[in-house]
């Protein structure tokens, strides 16, 4: 089933390195999905996407019925999910450090994070602006340090012309370990 994406289309760095969902692991979660551009991308790329956000009210929902809609706050400090484990997780532009420790739990061994959101100097480009909500240099590849790190990158994110920096951004795409 193929859904429209809705507009913005999803970010590069998550079309680039997302891998190819495998038949007994194509568990996939958009965290924080916003309107779902990801989670629509990742199903129409063969992904049983589970999208969660505080407010789907915006998002069209029933353009693509296969996706799990579900709606909750991810700062109350209860984890929505319970033990569900994904073989693939997506962040994008959302950070709420407490999280960090349930994302490494729902990360199946062998599965794959890939986060992209704004970081400190950010606010001299526009929102946000708040330290609460940048990331400080190299904190992603930090805090995943035991993780097989795939793919990095920080600093200035270019509008398509290639002149004017539309953001700073930090971005990873790290691999939980298998056990031994």
């Amino acid at each position: 089933m193929s859904s429209q994406l809705p507009s913005p289309s999803p970010s590069p760095w998550i079309t680039q390195h997302a891998p190819a969902p495998k038949p007994a692991q194509n568990h996939a979660l958009d965290l924080a999905c916003g309107t779902g551009r990801h989670s629509f991308w990742l199903a129409d790329h063969g992904w049983q996407v589970t999208a969660l956000d505080r407010d789907l009210s915006k998002t069209d929902c029933a353009a693509n019925p296969t996706i799990n809609w579900q709606q909750a706050d991810l700062e109350t400090g209860t984890w929505p999910l319970g033990d569900q484990q994904f073989d693939l997780i997506v962040v994008v532009n959302y950070l709420h450090r407490p999280l960090f420790e349930h994302l490494r739990d729902a990360v199946r061994q062998g599965g794959f994070l890939i986060y992209e959101t704004f970081m400190i100097g950010n606010a001299a480009f526009g929102r946000p602006r708040s330290p609460d909500f940048l990331l400080r240099p190299d904190e992603l590849k930090d805090t995943f340090s035991d993780w097989t790190l795939l793919a990095h990158q920080q600093g200035p994110i270019y509008a398509h012309n290639g002149d004017e920096i539309r953001a700073i951004k930090q971005s990873i795409v790290a691999q939980k370990p298998s056990k031994t």
